[in-house]
């Protein structure tokens, strides 16, 4: 089970898109950023996934100055385009906080999600 924490804008809609790509091999809970981080940090859960308008301020802030900056990745920026296999390679070298624009959530989580379990198999 891939334990996920998820903080920022639009939580429900990022749980309902972990729950959908990972069904019963993921865990979603939804809480605060700086909790989502002390979680992560903990080993409480595994990963961690913030929303906000850019995809890398407020999604991230918490989680990169709890985590490091070389555990945390923006994976879709506002305007942009998630890319699966930047995702996957970013899940491969020990990426374990994502951050995404809010307008890419459905899309970000999907790739973000299928990286995790495939690496997990």
């Amino acid at each position: 089970m891939i334990r996920i924490v998820i903080a920022g804008l639009q939580k429900d809609r990022i749980k309902k898109s972990v729950i959908e790509a990972g069904g019963e091999r993921v865990e979603a809970l939804i809480t605060t950023d700086m909790d989502a981080a002390k979680r992560v940090k903990t080993g409480q859960a595994d990963y961690y996934i913030g929303a906000c308008n850019s995809g890398g301020g407020a999604a991230l802030s918490i989680a990169i100055g709890l985590l490091g900056y070389s555990k945390c990745a923006t994976v879709a920026k506002s305007g942009g385009k998630p890319d699966p296999l930047k995702i996957e390679a970013l899940v491969n070298s020990g990426t374990i906080a994502f951050g995404i624009a809010e307008e890419s959530i459905e899309t970000a989580v999907t790739f973000i999600v299928e990286s995790l379990l495939k690496k997990h198999q």
